[in-house]
């Protein structure tokens, strides 16, 4: 619950063009709503780290607005490809069992963000699969995804109708502590592959004092072609 230090009022959020509150941006939100990402190289999830951290902050406020005491972890998953597994307990993702091991193929994948009844689905740019869903799939999925993201690694995506920037400066030193320790979770002497990732970000980062990250907001079928 470490990350529960974050407040809305570190969130710079952009809705095609206009700032938003962070408050206002989840109205709706309710802490029973289930979020994950895929991640196919584990560490890649990092690129969307600012939206993942919008979600958490909105969970610890829905909390907080009750003025009670609680311990409590958003039912939030990451869906990796590859062992082992990044842990992404950094980013309140706990515990462990909620990153998941996936295969690459995208039926599998769906299987597994179904069963576990995710509302909000965060899929990676670049991987465009005509996959042939089972209708009872696609049941499953229509009832529960009901808002779907695509992001990048680098953080940038084309034709982005939602930018995030995270977080204020007083932060920025531990927000990066936690996103390093996801890297580290994966031991990195022993990984090349996301060794590599981990200097393509922080050499992103080098100078800045915010992490600022964009995503494009689509419907669920053409989410699915990402997976």
């Amino acid at each position: 619950m470490h990350t529960s230090i974050l407040r809305g009022s570190d969130f710079e959020i952009f809705v095609n063009g206009c700032q938003k509150d962070h408050a206002d941006f989840f109205r709706e939100w309710t802490n029973t709503r289930r979020l994950g990402f895929v991640a196919p190289r584990r560490v890649d999830g990092i690129g969307a780290v600012n939206l993942i951290m919008a979600h958490v902050t909105a969970f610890y406020d829905s909390y907080r607005a009750t003025n009670e005491d609680f311990f409590a972890y958003p039912d939030f998953f990451s869906f990796q490809s590859g062992n082992p597994l990044a842990s992404y307990s950094m980013l309140d993702f706990h515990p462990e069992h909620k990153c998941v091991s996936v295969s690459d193929d995208a039926n599998e994948r769906l299987d597994a963000i179904n069963d576990r009844g995710i509302n909000v689905l965060i899929v990676p740019d670049g991987r465009d699969t005509d996959s042939d869903f089972h209708r009872i799939q696609m049941a499953s999925a229509r009832r529960n995804i009901d808002t779907c993201y695509v992001y990048s690694f680098d953080g940038r995506v084309e034709d982005a109708d939602l930018i995030i920037r995270c977080p204020k400066e007083r932060l920025f030193d531990e927000y990066v502590r936690w996103i390093s320790k996801v890297f580290d979770s994966l031991e990195l002497a022993k990984d090349a592959k996301a060794q590599q990732l981990q200097s393509e970000w922080m050499f992103w980062q080098n100078g800045k004092t915010f992490v600022e990250q964009s995503f494009r907001r689509v419907h669920l079928e053409e989410a699915l072609r990402f997976l």
